[in-house]
């Protein structure tokens, strides 16, 4: 099994994620920033040209973050990335659905304004943008009420989602609650983490 990456992207959720797994594999690095996912050999794999893609023993590919959480998570159940209580992982996935929603939403307009409007306008398109990463960084500081994790009393999936998108909103200017950050080093101290951790350039 190989899990493609690009660092520094959305698919530190995932390398975290193989990580706490404990599955048998390996991580291929490409780099998204020099047309590594368009090469012909990287579309053969994965049409889209994105990360994370993660090639199962089979030759199946499975594309997406959430997708690609789900299924480590179900390969590796002793994990808690996916609970085994139903509640619990509906709760997980409803965490990464909105999570993911908010990267397509709100992040790539702060990232890149010019792509979503003419250039008048693109001071403003990034100020609404970063204004909704500050709300929805705000809602997840209000859901996690005092808990250590986001769903339950373990860390799963949800949590390292939350960790990337605080990870996003740092690149963006924006600091997270102090929740939010006390949270992201809880996840970034696990040592199952460290070689993962270390390989995307974060420290604890």
């Amino acid at each position: 099994m190989i899990l493609y990456v690009s660092t520094r992207s959305s698919s530190l959720a995932a390398r975290l994620a193989f990580a706490l797994s404990g599955l048998p594999g390996d991580v291929q690095e490409i780099s998204l920033r020099q047309g590594e996912g368009r090469t012909p050999e990287y579309l053969a794999l994965n049409p889209k040209g994105q990360v994370p893609a993660l090639l199962l023993d089979d030759g199946q590919v499975i594309t997406e973050t959430p997708a690609v959480l789900l299924a480590l998570g179900e390969m590796a159940p002793e994990s808690g990335l996916i609970p085994g209580e139903q509640m619990a992982r509906w709760r997980v996935m409803e965490w990464i659905s909105w999570g993911s929603w908010q990267l397509a939403r709100n992040f790539g307009p702060g990232f890149a304004p010019d792509r979503f409007g003419p250039a008048p306008a693109e001071n403003e398109i990034r100020t609404q943008a970063v204004g909704r990463v500050e709300e929805a960084l705000a809602f997840i500081d209000s859901r996690l009420e005092g808990n250590d994790w986001i769903v339950g009393d373990a860390v799963s999936a949800a949590d390292l989602y939350i960790a990337m998108i605080t990870v996003f909103a740092g690149f963006l200017g924006v600091i997270p609650p102090d929740a939010l950050m006390d949270h992201r080093r809880r996840i970034f101290s696990l040592p199952v983490l460290a070689d993962a951790l270390a390989a995307e350039g974060f420290s604890a």
